[in-house]
């Protein structure tokens, strides 16, 4: 008995002829923060009976086992965003609030369409604004031009789009504007900004207005972009200008002004004035029996 004790490994690994069937257990359902914890404290424990040698002492623990940690990753603290269809609708899509800056034109299209636009005020600062081209269109088109006015706040939320031209510099210089889709009044109330410092609704008519391309080369470019998509909304005084220092080009309504040689025109401005010139000459020669005051810049093409 003794011998066999003594031939008998102290680690011994024993194997059962017929194994032990595993008790069944109940499935536990865990919330998905729950199981975030668990998962953020999950380790691996390994033990090993090495005997109490000395050799493995100082890898034990006091229970004589010896362990180790791997913490599992932690899983995503934040849902996974849903997912939409695709809708041309939503490409592009902008949402802005501003005061319209002049009256909605409306057109009616050889097509049966109808056409309306107008340009947006939006402030960035309070010396500087941005424009931007506004278009609607069928049902959007009647709703504007009945209702929407000059020095007014709204939102408006619809596709982004531009129309690209090359300049001098053989560069492209894209222009964009905005296709309303959706259209609501803002409530007048301490939030709401006048245009123009707040000169714009109270103005009486044929007063200037102030003139915020003088003195910053990106308004100036702004005006010139709205110059260009519009040009029908601005008077021509090259002509017939009062004083050599009259402006060569001012909106009939808001009664910005912009000069050919301005000092802070962007380079391409002279080469598009050619291209629109070109263009007007031809239009008047087709159409020498029509106003021109009923020409949209759809007439003209892109700049």
């Amino acid at each position: 008995m003794a011998v066999e004790q003594a031939l008998a490994p102290k680690n011994s690994l024993l194997l059962f002829q017929n194994p032990r069937p595993v008790s069944s257990f109940q499935h536990i359902s865990l919330k998905p923060e729950a199981l975030r914890r668990l998962a953020s404290t999950a380790r691996i424990k390994c033990s090993f009976d090495y005997g109490g040698s000395a050799s493995s002492t100082a890898a034990t623990n006091s229970n004589g086992l010896y362990e180790y940690e791997r913490y599992a990753p932690a899983g995503p603290q934040y849902p996974r965003p849903a997912e939409i269809q695709w809708k041309k609708e939503l490409c592009n899509s902008v949402q802005l609030i501003g005061v319209i800056g002049a009256p909605v034109q409306i057109k009616h299209l050889p097509s049966g369409k109808v056409l309306a636009w107008s340009r947006l005020a939006v402030k960035k600062s309070q010396t500087d604004t941005l424009w931007i081209n506004l278009t609607f269109w069928d049902e959007m088109a009647h709703v504007a031009f009945e209702h929407v006015e000059k020095g007014q706040q709204i939102y408006v939320s619809g596709r982004l789009v531009s129309d690209t031209v090359e300049n001098d510099e053989g560069k492209q210089q894209t222009y964009y504007k905005v296709v309303v889709q959706q259209l609501n009044f803002i409530e007048r109330g301490v939030s709401s900004v006048p245009l123009y410092n707040g000169e714009a609704s109270s103005a009486p008519p044929g007063r200037k207005q102030n003139n915020y391309a003088s003195n910053s080369t990106g308004s100036t470019e702004e005006l010139w972009q709205a110059f260009f998509a519009n040009p029908m909304e601005w008077w021509d005084n090259r002509k017939n200008k009062r004083s050599p220092n009259y402006p060569d080009f001012k909106h009939k309504d808001t009664g910005e002004a912009l000069w050919v040689e301005g000092r802070y025109n962007p380079p391409w401005v002279k080469s598009q004035l050619s291209v629109l010139d070109s263009r007007m000459e031809s239009f008047h020669e087709q159409n020498s029996n029509s106003h021109v005051n009923f020409m949209s810049v759809d007439n003209l093409g892109p700049f």
